[in-house]
């Protein structure tokens, strides 16, 4: 049985009369031997000025907890679970919060034997799911018993209006996500007492606590933005019989992540319920080699390092042979390519080029400065850090820079994109609401011309090249495809990654609000929405086009006229030019 502050107090008032009924009988004793009675009452007196002083000095205790301490130290006392805030995104949308729960307990000592035949058939047609063994046990039993626990303030109503003899109740406080699946990775879990688990809920547990009796804590979420993501990204895994999928919708401008949807999905509610897999949070905790979406970061080194323009060309006539290993295109062109054309045909052998005029040494700077030499800066707990080659040839150099043998989370990803389509500034992502009026810091890693620069080329790739089956009309989407082969024991196997990522609106100033629609699919099988392709432009690029068709009002994104009309759009001819490693 849980001690509440008030039985606690009441219990102090019982300290202290037993203390003066000593005290008196001490003073009985002192006149029965004869004692002084002036020197014992004096001594009696000292000592019950002692225990006032100490009793006041609890009682104070007592008052300035209940009034000024936070609900954790509250819940120290009474013993109950410590509180936690409330979790609201953006907009003030109640993503968690603290309500009672309550523990069922029996007591056939409390009911006639008359009344415990109707108890009984009572509760099990109201816990129809309660077995029957843990109904005969609480009725063998002489004295009170758990029957079940984790009902909700309906199931205890109901039960109420029976009017059952034996039946109580004890209040558990619990944490609750009125949302279910919906960011169920993005807002975490706690632990039964109240601890985080994981995602906001673990990460920003200092504040989350100190809330309890305060203003809710707001997340970078918009809840409108996850929705969206969430049913777009399930459509298509399902339909793909997909392993696994990631969406992220970023602020690149602030680095606030509105919106990170893992499949498969989970009830935060019942965790229980679901195998562990499910409940793995795959933008965070997995690593992949995303290929050839990862050369819009190489073409970014390759345009600020100056070792490449517009005016570039690259000799793709043959194979690019490496440390002896000979680099293809999977669509050759066997052609001179200018940059536009390596970029928005996917060349392995342009892309690899690009990264031997620029040489290791710059590369891997820039590999450093956009954080891809460790796990993504966030305040969430569960990145994993990413793999990477340890010593830098020629050849893992080539390789890193078309997406293969360099496995990072897609979380990772974003933040190494980001300074690519915000002006050029590294800045880490956040799962906290941005203020509007902080200053926002970063360090400078590309230039804005060459953030502006890419901006154009991605937005190439989506109006002449594989990116087409994204455009959203009149929103200015660029991005690029990507398809990658999943490495397995003794090299790569059959199955793939498909992504892209997105950005939009392309146009307007480098450093103006922007956003990442990144998609992932693990092993795509082939679906009639894809026309049976697994490749990123029919896989993961409609997936992005249909987010920022959706999500765009929300961002205050407004559209404006296009070049061309939404049917000639939806009839494009989708190049399929992303490289299969």
């Amino acid at each position: 049985m849980k001690v509440g502050l008030f039985d606690s107090t009441q219990s102090g008032f019982q300290w202290v009369a037993d203390r003066v009924w000593k005290v008196e009988h001490a003073f009985e004793r002192a006149n029965a031997t004869g004692e002084k009675a002036r020197s014992t009452r004096m001594r009696i007196f000292i000592i019950l000025c002692c225990l006032g002083t100490v009793y006041c000095l609890l009682m104070l205790f007592a008052a300035r907890a209940s009034l000024f301490h936070g609900a954790g130290q509250i819940a120290a006392l009474t013993g109950q679970a410590h509180a936690r805030g409330q979790l609201v995104d953006r907009n003030g949308a109640l993503l968690a919060t603290d309500v009672d729960n309550f523990d069922l307990f029996v007591d056939p000592t409390d009911m006639t034997a008359e009344d415990r035949v109707y108890v009984r058939r009572a509760l099990a047609q109201l816990f129809p799911s309660l077995p029957r063994e843990t109904l005969d046990k609480a009725f063998r039993r002489e004295g009170r018993a758990l029957l079940t626990g984790n009902l909700d303030a309906m199931d205890r109503a109901k039960l109420l209006e029976y009017g059952l003899p034996g039946v109580s109740f004890e209040a558990q406080r619990v944490r609750r996500y009125p949302l279910g699946t919906t960011g169920a990775f993005y807002i975490g879990m706690t632990k039964r007492a109240g601890e985080g688990m994981s995602g906001a809920e673990k990460s920003l547990e200092e504040q989350i606590v100190a809330s309890a009796n305060g203003q809710a804590v707001p997340l970078a979420m918009d809840l409108r933005v996850q929705g969206a993501l969430e049913n777009e990204l399930r459509a298509m895994a399902v339909a793909q019989k997909a392993v696994g999928a990631v969406g992220l919708v970023i602020n690149v401008r602030t680095g606030e992540v509105l919106g990170m949807a893992s499949w498969p999905e989970f009830d935060l509610n019942r965790p229980g319920d679901y195998p562990e897999a499910h409940k793995r949070n795959h933008a965070a905790v997995d690593r992949y080699e995303l290929g050839s979406i990862f050369k819009a970061i190489s073409v970014g080194i390759g345009l600020d390092t100056g070792t490449a323009s517009m005016n570039s060309v690259y000799d793709a006539r043959q194979p690019l042979v490496v440390g002896g290993r000979k680099i293809h295109d999977l669509h050759a062109t066997n052609a001179y390519m200018g940059l536009e054309d390596v970029f928005i045909k996917s060349s392995n052998i342009g892309t690899g080029l690009i990264a031997l005029n620029a040489g290791k040494d710059d590369f891997t700077r820039y590999y450093e400065a956009i954080g891809l030499f460790r796990s993504a800066e966030i305040e969430l707990t569960e990145p994993a850090s990413p793999l990477y080659p340890k010593t830098w040839t020629d050849l893992s150099l080539v390789q890193t820079a078309f997406g293969q043998g360099i496995a990072i989370t897609p979380l990772s990803f974003a933040e190494a994109i980001m300074p690519l389509l915000n002006g050029g500034y590294h800045r880490p992502l956040t799962i906290k609401k941005y203020d509007g009026h902080t200053p926002l810091t970063g360090e400078r890693v590309f230039s804005a011309a060459t953030s502006r620069t890419m901006l154009d080329l991605m937005r190439a790739n989506v109006t002449k090249g594989s990116g087409a089956r994204a455009n959203a009309p009149g929103l200015r989407v660029g991005g690029k495809t990507g398809t990658a082969q999943k490495p397995g024991r003794g090299g790569y196997t059959s199955d793939n990654i498909a992504s892209f990522a997105a950005v939009f609106p392309t146009d307007g100033a480098v450093d103006d609000d922007r956003y990442l629609v990144l998609t992932i699919y693990d092993s795509p099988q082939g679906a009639p929405e894809s026309s049976g392709s697994r490749m990123g432009g029919l896989v993961a690029a409609p997936v992005a086009g249909r987010v920022i068709d959706r999500i765009a009002p929300f961002v205050g994104v407004a559209r404006r006229e296009d070049k061309f009309a939404t049917p000639q759009w939806d009839k494009a001819p989708i190049q399929a030019v992303e490289e299969e490693h």
